[in-house]
């Protein structure tokens, strides 16, 4: 058991959340965006090459807990791009990760539930430019309980594994099913097992080990289309491809169409700004995508196919839904949310807020905090220095 997971990146700075991974990255002469270019012939984003897999998490088998008698509040499985090497220091790509639905029958047996927000579902969509042999994805089981002795609530990786995304040849690896052996101690320590005093269970005589079952596959030609607009390298649920999609498409015209490169300066865009702001908040992004759905279906097929008009809603939907939620008046949504009640609850509350609309930023309750342009704005040169590879 290890204290040290990759959500601990999670926690202790930006840069492998989802918000740092959206925006374009620079290129090495600084001059022009290196996966992030306009075709003014097709008033679109040029396609963007990488290699895209589909990753499932479908279970984890004889896990056992951190502790004798822990009290476990939550599990998840955290994973990330990386090269297999001797430490976990370098990922390639945000961290991503997949809450488990417990079940206090057979608990050391963890499930997971598709299409039921992006808190839980297990299919993930992942994006890599390298092919090199020694790219995979480092994946780690953890528990999330608290300590006896001060109450604390504490995340240890109970096992890890690396899935291997390219054969030895570079060509990706085939579309399968398979179980790959859980391990203990750090990522990528060799011979150390979850639990030796743990006694596993026996299938047919023989012991079963923690493992950990995963689809890999392809995507379909359909939304290959969507996909190849996304960033190059990106590791997010497959539930957030479109709303990733409108984003990439607003920050492209208005840092590339709408506006000269040259200028560096902010930006006043409540859309870009809204949108990076929600991307770290699976409860936020639901929630969005679910009123800009309903919203979109109320509109004439004309609307609906008018870019200029489209833009204007986007905007709107933001500023309605997702602005009351981030703004210093409103109530603040935790980021690392440790059970479904309490993501249940924060999704109740952000229901409340959103349907107020702007009156939730005017509420008596709480203190009011002055209104910032920086909340509605966008500085496209500072986030790409860290990015810059």
């Amino acid at each position: 058991v290890s204290t040290q997971s990759t959500g601990r990146f999670l926690r202790d700075n930006t840069t492998y959340l989802l918000s740092t991974w959206l925006p374009p990255r620079l290129s090495a002469t600084c001059i022009s965006y290196k996966d992030l270019h306009w075709d003014m012939r097709n008033n679109n984003i040029v396609p963007v090459t990488s290699i895209n897999r589909i990753i499932t998490v479908n279970m984890v088998r004889n896990l056992p807990p951190p502790k004798p008698k822990a009290l476990i509040v939550a599990r998840r499985v955290h994973m990330a791009i990386t090269t297999k090497m001797s430490n976990q220091e370098f990922l390639l790509s945000n961290a991503h990760t997949i809450n488990c639905v417990m079940n206090a029958a057979d608990p050391n047996t963890w499930k997971f539930v598709r299409n039921s927000g992006s808190w839980f579902t297990p299919k993930v969509i992942c994006r890599v430019e390298s092919s090199d042999a020694n790219v995979g994805l480092l994946i780690e089981a953890c528990c999330v309980y608290k300590n006896e002795e001060s109450a604390d609530l504490v995340e240890a990786c109970v096992g890890w594994t690396f899935l291997p995304l390219f054969q030895s040849n570079g060509v990706p690896v085939p579309n399968k099913t398979q179980s790959l052996p859980l391990y203990g101690g750090l990522p990528f320590e060799a011979g150390i097992e979850v639990d030796e005093n743990w006694p596993p269970r026996r299938t047919f005589g023989r012991p079963s080990k923690p493992q950990i079952n995963i689809s890999v596959s392809s995507i379909s030609r359909f939304k290959e289309q969507v996909v190849s607009r996304l960033p190059s390298t990106i590791l997010t649920s497959t539930l957030n491809i479109k709303t990733i999609g409108l984003f990439r498409r607003e920050i492209a015209e208005t840092l590339l169409k709408e506006t000269d490169f040259s200028q560096n300066g902010v930006r006043f865009s409540p859309t870009i700004s809204l949108m990076l702001q929600m991307a770290d908040q699976p409860v936020l992004m639901d929630l969005f995508k679910r009123v800009f759905a309903e919203r979109t279906k109320e509109l004439r097929r004309a609307d609906r196919n008018d870019p200029k008009f489209m833009k204007k809603h986007l905007e709107d939907v933001l500023k309605s839904t997702i602005w009351p939620m981030v703004t210093g008046n409103a109530p603040q949504l935790a980021h690392d949310p440790v059970t479904r009640v309490e993501i249940n609850d924060r999704q109740n509350l952000a229901n409340g807020v959103a349907a107020q609309g702007a009156l939730a930023i005017f509420s008596k309750e709480g203190p009011h905090v002055p209104f910032d342009v920086s909340e509605l704005s966008y500085v496209p040169i500072y986030r790409q220095y860290f990015l810059n590879v």
